[in-house]
């Protein structure tokens, strides 16, 4: 009788095994057979479920993202609609876990990847996905130009995200959180209402 076998657990075991190789070798130490060997078993243990070298790439990534999403909403699903957007933000601005190796991660992917790339394609939905999310957001907080808002605070983050890489000590959450946020009492701030 064959084993039944939870796909969403194997990719997830997989994806698992991926980043700690991200994490001890960096990307160019990502290969099936790494992979295969992390999780005890054949290339086929791998293969069977991605069978190249960027899908491994893109399941970590997405398996990053979904994780991300369920602490998001865990995060912010249970605050007020005029808070939300700081929820939001504060939670864009911790870094927790495997953060870090995963903005190495994208950024090495953005640098390698052709434009017809399956992984840059992730990366850009959860881009525009954000920005749709913090859009409606950035509304219900009462931002005069909703759409302007999302827009600089994507920007402001995903520049930290980069600028946390190259100099951890100084651009870490401690110390973008307060820019952040009198950004956020900026962008939302009612015309001729003090923001401190």
């Amino acid at each position: 009788m064959p084993v039944e076998i939870d796909v969403n657990e194997r990719l997830a075991a997989i994806a698992e095994a991926t980043l700690d190789i991200v994490a001890a070798q960096g990307m160019d130490g990502v290969s099936i057979r790494a992979v295969a060997k992390r999780i005890g078993g054949s290339t086929t243990l791998v293969t069977n479920y991605l069978p190249t070298r960027e899908e491994l790439l893109r399941n970590a990534v997405e398996h990053a993202m979904r994780g991300w999403n369920e602490d998001l909403d865990r995060t912010a699903g249970g605050v007020g609609d005029r808070d939300r957007l700081l929820a939001v933000v504060r939670w864009a601005c911790t870094t927790t876990g495997n953060d870090q190796v995963l903005r190495r991660l994208f950024l090495e992917l953005l640098g390698r990847s052709g434009p017809d790339s399956q992984s840059l394609r992730v990366l850009r939905d959860d881009s525009r996905r954000s920005r749709e999310e913090m859009v409606a957001a950035a509304r219900d907080a009462g931002a005069a130009d909703a759409g302007f808002a999302a827009d600089v605070l994507l920007l402001v983050l995903r520049g930290f995200y980069v600028a946390g890489l190259e100099d951890p000590e100084r651009w870490n959450g401690e110390r973008i959180l307060p820019l952040v946020e009198r950004l956020v009492g900026m962008l939302t701030a009612a015309p001729g209402e003090e923001v401190s």
